[in-house]
């Protein structure tokens, strides 16, 4: 399977837990319309909460890489050229 979904910090979601006849679930909803007629619209992530909790701290190790990259990034730019005085 494979699954792309691009979030903005204004993408609408919602946390939903059910029981049904097959186990416990939880699910993620979220409204997308792009900028193209044919964006998909709605989509759902669901699966079993251990499942959704390792995805979840997954998530979060990626946003900590990517704030430990920007920073980094920054860091370099900003000493690139000049001179260490010893």
């Amino acid at each position: 399977m494979r699954i792309t979904l691009h979030l903005s910090d204004d993408t609408e979601l919602r946390a939903h837990g059910f029981v049904a006849p097959s186990g416990l679930f939880a699910e993620v909803q979220w409204d997308f319309h792009g900028p193209f007629p044919d964006s998909p619209g709605d989509g759902v992530l669901w699966g079993t909460p251990a499942a959704m909790r390792r995805l979840a701290e997954l998530a979060v190790q990626a946003a900590i890489q990517a704030e430990e990259e920007a920073a980094w990034q920054a860091h370099t730019t900003t000493t690139t050229g000049k001179e260490l005085v010893a």
